[in-house]
């Protein structure tokens, strides 16, 4: 039996949050027992302990801001004492902000660590993020994986797994698909959503600015939903003050953060995505058809297949996705088509078990390669010869 300590941000149910929750309930339970350590109290957080998953709280400021990452030794050792307490075998971090905490305890304790990258990165953030001391990597795309390769992250450390989405729970709801209309009566014309935090990331503005031609220059009927909570207080209110700035104040709405996302998406027409992320997914589970621009090319996108279960634009130019939005929204077969189609797709390849599996196999691989270094480092140096996991508790007496 191993014992896998999970670092998450905790907080509300976001992508991340999802996910790790997928691993988590289809982990096998005979080799795998799970323990997640969370930043931060929220809905994540009492999903995890309403699924008898063990889940506790610890204060891990963030690794590189100041003043508070001045904190961040002590925060790491108590995490250390945590993990040797539990008798870790390996931390897995679903969170690529916690990286430093990852691998600084992993390496203090003497065991594998695994790292979940959800994002392209750029070289220069592959290196900052010290992405290459996890022993492991995962990518959740053919992108990713490219990006970590380019950094010169070496292959054999990388798995690509691809997101999962639970396709019971995201599924086609007509009793669902009214909830923005009752919560917000000023709805008028098809309902468009972008789904992210409020972010430079998610590109907001980008949407806004397609809004603002649709409803002006082709003098199109449509809502324009930003769903997500507030992650950068200025950049929110730039959003804000254009959407007052260019009297979108009736045509445009900013929901919030929502732990209701499977009714949200069935209440949508259609989901715009600017940044990739696995709500495309759940999106298309829901049998809603989603278009993505300006973020995949055609040869990385393996989900998105361009007028097959969605709609793929590689520009980043303004007139090319609003030109993909209006074709959508001018053609309700296509619509239908790209959701059936987007359905089917997610019930063939997001299982979350499938994806479960290929996390345990890339434990056992990680965990066998990391004992296998450390008898040999240990027999070079004429140390007692034991595996990694079954020696941590030695070291104690550190603390």
């Amino acid at each position: 039996m191993h014992r896998i300590l999970y670092l998450s941000r905790g907080g509300n149910i976001g992508g991340s949050q999802r996910q790790l929750y997928h691993v988590l309930c289809n982990l096998d339970r005979k080799f795998y027992e799970p323990i997640v350590v969370c930043r931060k109290e929220g809905t994540s957080v009492e999903q995890l302990k309403g699924a008898q998953i063990a889940t506790y709280m610890l204060p891990l400021h963030p690794w590189r801001s100041f003043p508070a990452g001045l904190f961040r030794y002590v925060d790491a050792m108590r995490l250390a004492k945590f993990a040797l307490k539990h008798r870790i075998s390996l931390i897995h971090s679903s969170d690529l902000w916690l990286n430093g905490y990852l691998t600084w305890t992993a390496r203090r304790i003497n065991v594998p660590s695994v790292l979940h990258v959800r994002t392209p990165l750029s070289t220069q953030c592959v290196h900052k993020h010290r992405c290459d001391d996890a022993d492991s990597l995962i990518a959740i795309s053919r992108r990713v994986r490219k990006d970590l390769l380019h950094a010169g992250i070496a292959r054999e450390k990388i798995a690509v797994i691809n997101d999962a989405v639970d396709t019971d729970l995201f599924s086609p709801k007509p009793s669902a698909a009214n909830i923005l209309n009752r919560q917000f009566p000023q709805t008028q014309g098809l309902r468009i959503g972008l789904v992210g935090r409020i972010e430079p990331f998610k590109h907001q503005f980008d949407f806004l600015r397609a809004a603002k031609c649709i409803l002006g220059t082709h003098g199109r009927s449509a809502t324009f939903f930003l769903i997500g909570k507030v992650h950068c207080q200025e950049y929110h209110q730039d959003v804000v003050d254009f959407i007052h700035a260019n009297d979108m104040g009736d045509r445009v709405v900013l929901t919030g953060a929502r732990d209701d996302i499977p009714q949200v998406l069935n209440s949508l027409d259609m989901l715009v995505s600017l940044s990739g992320g696995s709500v495309m997914f759940e999106a298309m589970s829901c049998a809603k058809p989603v278009l993505s621009a300006g973020f995949s090319t055609k040869e990385n996108s393996v989900h998105i297949q361009d007028g097959k279960t969605g709609l793929l634009v590689t520009s980043k130019k303004t007139g090319d996705l609003i030109d993909a939005m209006l074709r959508l929204m001018d053609n309700a077969d296509l619509r239908r088509y790209l959701g059936r189609q987007g359905r089917k797709w997610a019930k063939d390849n997001f299982s979350h078990v499938s994806m479960a599996i290929k996390t345990q196999s890339l434990y056992d691989k990680t965990i066998a390669q990391y004992d296998e270094q450390y008898c040999t480092r240990a027999a070079g140096s004429l140390q007692p010869i034991g595996a990694a996991a079954q020696t941590a508790s030695a070291a104690t007496s550190r603390y």
